[in-house]
């Protein structure tokens, strides 16, 4: 036997406050670690020990119950004890999506995050069948034409990536009311990553359970499948989610539950996920797409709220002003301040009352004060729409534009959920928003000039009235007179200063909310009904007031997309099937467990379950199941056990398709076990160190686990050793299996994380391949 390979101390860190032991997990794409603390702080270390992130719960008795990276590694879930989650990106460190997995939630006892294969990628490799690049294609000199198939023109145009060539959405700003996810460019790019047509060959489903038993899938870090009912009762509680695993190559989940009486029986229940089996090839086009919609109407919200804002802060503090002066002129006289600056401009008298209030009250600080509010004011809405709105609002037309031919050319056997006639509404209200951006943009420029303007005339106004009459001064203000252009000053009292043009797009008019805008009349669009009523609004005639306003288009369109949304979920949704739960068996309270699920062959796979039943010995289940038209099906569960020495299993885990890790202490020195559980094929080979499952039904027969003395542990199976020092003792591991899509592992980049008894202090270590693992030739029996 060779010795222990002595693994590679690649870093080492101490924390200042103890870490949960069950709230660790490795990055799989990037060399960060995601760490929990017992005072519900979520901390994110790169592999040197900086600190990238930190997240706590300030003033809230929130607690983390559980922590998941995303497949590819580009966000990180933390799920809190009311049961809402938060993705937060893992170099933005923003937080990119938040939903609840219910109202009466109590606590998450389990997270899932896994990536599926679509069945159009399973069922071969379409590298060799696609048509490829349209320049290909049409190249007469091409000699593959014979060797593709042929050519399906919706999906390569519902495939074509047309985002990227649209401009970037600009940042909003950070704080106030708009969302923090916006405020940044890092954490817009990672949300409005475009398509990737990469992605349509796969799904990644998130699995969340709850202490009430219920079972919630998100797919596209977002999309809300919606919550289940727990699939499997005992003594009539809900038994909850303890454990999920899942394989990118089958559209079935393996999850492990737990009753909630006190003997804790763990059942296995098959989660079919048949609208990804059986789905349409736009499955994954259609679920992203989806989620870029929704984070798109989240930004225009934001864009509408701060444009709201900025509206107001340009008539806030002019109406303060203005309020006072009306109140005087009111009392001595039948004029308002229009009239009486109109007057002062025409013939350059200036009233009493008004020369007072210039002078005396608004004078050179007010002026600048009045200039700031409302140049700031409006430069900031000419910014949103130019550089926020209207951009968000293209791209909202763009992916409407693929629902709309995803509608139109489904195959009549797929349920997409939604219809080309719902699309074409939506589509309208968005036209409808961008013709009354565009509006409110020709608007603001003529204000901003008009406003200059009147603007340069006050302070003229202001600077003689409060001057004396000599020569000097004259002169000055003959040459500023000369300057100010008095027919845009009379423009913008007759049209602005009190009643800008602007306030039919933004003023609330509307005395009942839910009734705001009128039904559109029969076979008429919407934005037909907006186009004539701003042309009646143009020309003086009465309109209908509320349907040229923003904040109402905007409510509108986030109504009409979420009833698309849940018609999508609801497609889907019908199509999760749950099978029959298996009983497993009882496990001992507090004792690690593991589950793995892996591939036998295209229909055909197996689930292997290990933790420490009532007793000293440790038991690992392997469950076979047949899959056929995306329903699966129990074939046999059987299960083995072993007794390793005199010592205890701290911590056990599933660290590929072939090898369990197991973490074993005896007599105060800890081990790291390295048994291999599966073989390389169905047909078991007898000569092999794989555990044999014995042909017994596991809960009812009686177990007789395999005994091995101590020196037989460590000959057969401690393949690593780990550097050990007197103040670092190992109590749990995580392992990141650095794995591709198409199942290839890269070794290189395999990690063991190793948190101390203390939870104090972390080790990475590099975990290689061991060649001395091979499958010896001598027979030693383990069942």
């Amino acid at each position: 036997m060779a010795d222990p390979l002595k693994l590679e101390v690649l870093s080492q860190k101490s924390l200042h406050q103890t870490a949960d032991p069950e709230l660790l997990t490795y990055c799989p794409s990037m060399d960060l670690l995601a760490v929990a603390s017992t005072d519900q702080q979520v901390l994110i270390y790169r592999l040197n020990g900086q600190r990238v992130y930190g997240a706590a719960q300030k003033g809230s008795s929130l607690q983390v119950e559980s922590i998941r990276w995303k497949p590819n590694g580009q966000l990180l879930a933390i799920a809190w004890s009311d049961g809402s989650v938060r993705l937060i990106g893992a170099e933005s460190t923003k937080i990119v999506h938040q939903f609840s997995t219910g109202n009466k939630v109590t606590g998450v006892t389990c997270m899932g995050w896994a990536s599926n294969l679509t069945s159009r990628k399973r069922n071969g490799d379409d590298s060799k069948k696609a048509p490829g690049s349209w320049g290909e294609i049409l190249d007469e000199t091409s000699d593959s034409w014979d060797k593709r198939s042929p050519l399906d023109l919706p999906r390569d145009l519902a495939l074509i990536d047309i985002e990227t060539s649209l401009p970037k959405l600009s940042v909003l700003a950070a704080g106030g009311i708009s969302d923090d996810v916006f405020s940044s460019r890092s954490s817009l790019d990672a949300l409005f990553r475009p398509f990737d047509p990469k992605d349509n060959d796969a799904v990644d489903v998130m699995v969340v359970g709850t202490r009430e038993g219920q079972i919630h899938l998100t797919i596209y870090d977002s999309f809300v499948v919606g919550s289940f009912e727990s699939p499997v009762s005992f003594d009539g509680e809900p038994c909850h989610l303890v454990l999920h695993a899942a394989n990118e190559q089958y559209s079935t989940h393996g999850l492990l539950m737990k009753s909630s009486v006190a003997t804790e029986t763990l059942f296995f229940v098959p989660m079919d996920l048949r609208f990804i089996s059986a789905s349409s090839e736009y499955l994954s086009l259609l679920a992203s797409r989806s989620t870029a919609l929704q984070n798109l109407l989240r930004y225009i919200n934001q864009v509408q709220a701060l444009m709201t804002s900025e509206w107001i802060a340009t008539r806030e503090l002019p109406g303060k002003f203005l309020r006072n002066i009306n109140e005087t002129l009111g009392e001595r006289g039948n004029r308002n301040i229009v009239q009486a600056l109109y007057h002062s401009v025409a013939t350059g008298h200036t009233f009493p009352e008004v020369r007072e209030w210039l002078v005396d009250e608004l004078a050179e600080r007010g002026h600048k004060r009045w200039d700031k509010a409302v140049t700031s004011g409006l430069e900031n809405l000419k910014r949103l729409v130019h550089q926020n709105m209207l951009p968000a609002l293209d791209r909202c037309s763009v992916i409407l534009s693929r629902f709309s031919g995803i509608a139109k050319f489904q195959d009549t056997n797929d349920t997409v959920g939604f219809s080309s006639q719902q699309i074409h509404h939506i589509i309208d209200i968005v036209a409808s928003l961008h013709l009354i951006s565009s509006k409110i943009l020709i608007q603001v420029v003529d204000e901003v000039e008009l406003f200059a303007a009147f603007s340069s005339w006050l302070r003229y106004e202001i600077d003689r009235l409060a001057s004396d009459s000599s020569s000097s001064t004259n002169e000055d203000t003959n040459e500023k007179e000369a300057s100010i252009n008095h027919s845009k000053v009379l423009l913008y009292l007759q049209t602005v200063m009190t009643s800008s043009p602007l306030s039919v797009f933004f003023d609330d008019t509307a005395e009942n909310p839910k009734e705001a805008l009128p039904e559109p009349q029969p076979g008429t669009r919407i934005f037909d009904q907006v186009d004539q009523e701003l042309q009646k609004l143009e020309h003086g005639l009465p309109y209908v007031k509320n349907l040229p306003r923003v904040d109402l288009l905007c409510h509108v369109l986030g109504q009409e997309t979420n009833t698309v949304f849940s018609q999508i979920a609801d497609a889907e949704k019908r199509n999760v099937l749950f099978g029959k739960p298996h009983a497993l068996g009882i496990p001992q309270h507090g004792t690690p467990m593991a589950m793995r699920m892996g591939k036998i062959e295209d229909s055909l796979g197996s689930s292997y379950v290990a933790f420490i039943p009532q007793g000293l010995f440790m038991e690992v289940f392997r469950v076979t199941f047949s899959i056929e038209n995306g329903i699966s099906n129990v074939q046999n569960i059987d299960s083995t056990a072993m007794e390793l020495g005199d010592g205890r299993v701290k911590d056990l885990r599933f660290a590929d398709d072939n090898i369990m890790l197991v973490l074993w202490e005896s007599k105060g020195l800890t081990s790291l076990l390295s048994i291999p559980y599966r073989a390389k094929s169905i047909s078991l080979r007898t000569d092999d160190l794989w555990l044999k499952f014995p042909n017994h039904h596991p809960v009812t027969d009686t177990i007789n686990p395999t005994i091995y003395e101590n020196k037989e542990v460590l000959a057969l199976f401690s393949k690593y050793s780990i550097p050990t020092e007197d103040s670092f003792v190992p109590e749990k591991i995580e392992i990141r299996e650095s794995k591709a899509r198409g199942g290839r592992l890269n070794e290189d980049n395999r990690r063991i994380v190793v948190l101390g008894k203390d939870r104090l202090k972390y080790k990475v270590f590099g975990y290689p391949s061991y060649q001395a693992q091979k499958v010896p030739n001598e027979d030693i029996p383990m069942s």
